[in-house]
């Protein structure tokens, strides 16, 4: 019973949500399309099934670990993080690529998307070509395993990774240019390595199950 309310109350947080990506961003015709073209093909694919079935068949114990960064979301992690048509933004882990199609459209930047889920990539690297999105590339692959494209601001979301992903990650992570900028969610990287990252900024976001805190931080190679 919990389970069903708690899905029912799901749907009418997303249900009001896009109503206000509506009000906000429909009134550019483009984006628009894009976005309608996008929210069509999943009607009969939900993105939460085809996540699940994923993780089913590779046997994953947690199978119930998609989730999505609402689009005013990625305005404010945009506008926070001073995001510039000069930046190349890395999306570690980019789901149907909703977000990098957002970031590209109204912050003209360079948007890489990494996405494990061949389905969503494929459908993803469909509408880019089709709305000609140039500067949005999507790459089909495990960001543990992948080697991590060279990017200025990198975004992970993570809040269901466990801590041994996590710190693969931040392996990873810490080898980037010193002043990378790069947000995570619920967490900051300095709790799994304090000398590789200096927090700049905190603030709060939103998402379908609530809220909690975003932090920005640069690389910063402190012995």
């Amino acid at each position: 019973m919990i389970q069903i309310w708690n899905m029912i109350k799901y749907m009418l947080t997303d249900r009001k949500l896009q109503k206000e990506v509506k009000k906000r961003y429909y009134h550019d015709h483009s984006f628009s399309h894009l976005d309608r073209a996008l929210l069509t093909a999943y009607i009969f694919k939900n993105p939460y099934t085809i996540s699940k079935n994923y993780l089913k068949n590779r046997n994953d114990k947690e199978i119930h670990t998609y989730g999505e960064t609402p689009l005013m979301t990625y305005e404010k992690i945009a506008q926070e993080s001073e995001l510039e048509p000069t930046d190349t933004f890395l999306e570690l882990g980019s789901g149907r690529g909703r977000g990098a199609f957002f970031l590209y459209h109204f912050f003209n930047c360079r948007v890489i998307g990494i996405e494990r889920i061949s389905q969503f990539v494929k459908l993803s690297r469909h509408l880019s070509h089709k709305y000609h999105q140039e500067r949005v590339t999507f790459i089909c692959g495990d960001v543990l395993k992948e080697e991590l494209p060279e990017a200025t601001v990198i975004y992970l979301y993570g809040t269901a990774l466990p801590d041994q992903e996590i710190t693969l990650l931040v392996q990873k992570l810490k080898r980037y240019p010193k002043r990378t900028k790069i947000i995570s969610i619920s967490y900051p990287l300095t709790d799994y390595d304090e000398n590789a990252f200096q927090i700049e900024k905190t603030f709060p976001v939103s998402f379908l199950w609530g809220e909690t805190e975003a932090y920005i931080q640069k690389v910063c190679h402190r012995e």
